[in-house]
């Protein structure tokens, strides 16, 4: 090859590599971080949030709130607070009470004695009352009185008490309520203590007559209605009694366990509304 062809390939080829990398046809030896840092600032900014306008929250604000119309809606008020401490349903104050009561004794193994009672009270306040009861009795020997008689040859001196008339004051420091057959019960425990007469079979002998007695008992309440109760008390009435055929005076007791059906008047308790 002669020299000027040579000289003219060696000036070729530098102009054909510049033109190349010009191409994109070369290596590219530049940082990648300097690349990326490239094209982000190529890449177009995305669009600015725009912020809502005060017109525009306001009228958000005002727009109504749909309701599911599944859920109850409920209106949270004094009464509807369930009281920790609640007041008395069933007031007594200020009314009258009307009991019919049947009786029976319970600590006289020879003797029983049964009857029919009638009773009225008088509420002063809420737990205090002064009552009246009359007593109608019917003495009944029992299998005890036959065999003691007929096999050790026994005589028992015995009070036959005919009627009685017994003036009591009641105290009722008890009030409750119980769960009964899916309802709610309200009832309450009193204590009696009083005095009176009792007439009996030997009251019509001369220079005798009514024997002085004492009531002492207890007993509940159980309100059906506002102006119905079930009664039930136990009830001990002492009297002193000289019987048929005995010369020496001694103290009666005749325990009874009375039941009845408490009719109230006014017919409506004024605390219901607190319920």
């Amino acid at each position: 090859m002669n020299r000027p062809k040579l000289l003219l390939a060696l000036c070729l080829v530098p102009a054909l590599a510049s033109a190349q990398s010009q191409e994109g046809m070369g290596l590219d030896l530049t940082d990648e971080s300097q690349a990326e840092s490239s094209q982000d600032a190529e890449s177009p900014a995305p669009p600015p949030v725009e912020e809502a306008s005060p017109a525009a929250a306001s009228s958000l604000a005002d727009e109504p709130v749909e309701e599911d119309p599944q859920l109850p809606l409920t209106d949270i008020t004094q009464e509807d607070r369930v009281k920790s401490v609640q007041r008395k349903v069933y007031l007594k104050k200020g009314r009258f009470e009307l009991t019919p009561l049947l009786s029976f004794s319970v600590n006289d193994a020879f003797y029983s004695k049964v009857g029919l009672s009638v009773r009225g009270a008088y509420y002063l306040a809420d737990t205090l009352a002064i009552s009246a009861r009359g007593s109608l009795m019917q003495v009944v020997p029992s299998d005890d009185v036959r065999t003691a008689k007929r096999t050790f040859n026994s005589q028992i001196y015995y009070s036959v008490p005919q009627w009685s008339a017994m003036g009591d004051v009641e105290w009722s420091p008890i009030y409750g309520k119980v769960a009964f057959l899916n309802s709610i019960l309200h009832f309450d425990g009193y204590l009696l203590a009083g005095a009176g007469v009792v007439r009996t079979e030997t009251s019509a002998l001369p220079g005798r007559g009514l024997n002085p007695a004492a009531d002492l008992g207890l007993g509940m309440r159980f309100v059906a209605q506002d102006y119905l109760a079930v009664n039930v008390a136990l009830i001990n009435t002492s009297y002193v009694d000289q019987p048929l055929g005995s010369s020496k005076g001694a103290i009666q007791n005749v325990m009874t366990l009375n039941a009845g059906i408490s009719l109230f008047l006014p017919f409506k308790s004024t605390g219901r509304d607190s319920e």
